[in-house]
């Protein structure tokens, strides 16, 4: 590895944000003799792991990459929580990124920035997913940074839980605590490229923690969802960030069949124009809003987003299951289906006018797929892709 870190980024809106700690991070880094050359930043705001898995397993920046900065603590903690159910299945993902980056790119080099939301409970406890970070990263050997433990432990509680430190929830203030957020983490970098990381050879896997890790969890993106359609519609989506090909599903059902396994996620654009979403499990139904608050409210075009699905499995998350079929269709007037608002979206109301659009990015799942088929709404000819 030479001076500079060919980098690769996943991460939420703290991650996103500009300006933000990543710009100032970068900065930093460059002026401590450590420049981050940034080759994919693949953030996402409102996500979880579960879409940094799904984003690298469709980029080939791994190969590319030095480093592997990930960033999604707290809306990982935001869905996920200290329930213990909920905890492993979070861990599954996590751990999956860390063996799918490493199973690309053995010398990979990884860190984890923790970063901590006002009020979060690392405040005054222990927190489940920063301490499960702590331990995966330490048994495979890669690295993570806790900065509300550093800024706790540099600049005591009163600075740390002043309000005026966050901009709200979730968020740092800038450019004052952001900057004292990066400040840290590019000294940490500077260390760990001065010392650890200086060993470039390849990494051996050792044995998983959980056998079920999602390392090897399948993804069905746009393109494969449109062949499999036959007569979808491909919708551009571009601004300064981001250009995404989705695949317009608002007239097509799609039926999944596994074995062994779950849908662990539904990413999609989220836009004005954007239908509620029908997900069947067997005979029963959801009804789930597509919709982000700053879509509606007009301060965002769109948004590239995703909908956890741990939903639809209760308290049979973690437990085996056999085969079984996941349909994804509109929302017919009437059905039974019981009402999911996933927590950062807002409620749909109103019945289908016709332009409604269902923009989907791709579909994440593990087990075995046994089938894929993606069905005109109003024709029984299905077109399949085994």
């Amino acid at each position: 590895m030479g001076s500079v870190l060919r980098t690769t980024i996943i991460g939420g809106s703290n991650t996103v944000m500009q300006p933000g700690y990543l710009g100032q991070l970068i900065t930093m880094s460059a002026q401590r003799g450590v420049p981050l050359e940034i080759v994919a930043d693949l953030a996402v705001g409102g996500t979880t792991s579960a879409y940094g898995l799904y984003r690298l397993k469709t980029s080939d920046a791994l190969e590319k990459s030095d480093l592997l900065l990930i960033e999604y603590v707290i809306n990982d903690a935001f869905i996920y929580g200290d329930e213990r159910r909920q905890f492993r299945h979070w861990a599954r993902f996590y751990e999956g990124i860390l063996r799918y980056a490493l199973t690309r790119n053995p010398r990979l080099k990884i860190c984890t920035l923790i970063l901590g939301a006002r009020n979060g409970s690392w405040t005054n406890s222990v927190p489940s997913i920063d301490a499960g970070i702590h331990y995966l990263s330490d048994y495979y050997g890669v690295d993570c940074i806790d900065l509300p433990r550093l800024l706790l432990r540099r600049f005591g509680r009163e600075v740390v839980g002043d309000p005026s430190f966050y901009a709200d929830q979730g968020h740092y203030s800038r450019p004052v605590a952001t900057g004292m957020v990066a400040d840290l983490a590019a000294e940490a970098i500077a260390d760990l490229a001065g010392k650890s990381w200086q060993n470039d050879s390849a990494m051996a896997l050792p044995p998983a923690v959980d056998p079920d890790h999602f390392a090897e969890a399948e993804i069905i993106d746009a393109n494969a969802l449109f062949a499999a359609a036959g007569n979808a519609q491909l919708v551009a989506y571009n601004n300064r960030r981001f250009s995404l090909d989705a695949v317009d599903l608002a007239r097509h059902d799609v039926t999944l069949s596994l074995d062994g396994g779950k849908l662990l996620g539904i990413f999609h654009v989220s836009e004005p124009a954007i239908a509620p979403l029908a997900i069947y499990r067997g005979e029963a139904g959801h009804a789930c809003s597509l919709l982000k608050g700053g879509v509606r409210d007009g301060k965002f075009k769109f948004l590239a987003a995703m909908l956890p699905s741990e939903f639809l499995y209760g308290a049979d998350l973690l437990q085996p299951i056999g085969q079984e079929t996941i349909r994804l269709t509109g929302v017919k007037p009437g059905a039974d289906l019981k009402i999911h608002t996933a927590k950062d979206n807002v409620a749909q109301s109103g019945q289908p006018g016709g332009t409604e659009r269902l923009p989907i990015l791709g579909l994440m799942h593990s087990g075995k797929r046994l089938s894929l088929t993606v069905t005109p709404r109003h024709n029984t000819k299905a077109l399949a892709a085994e």
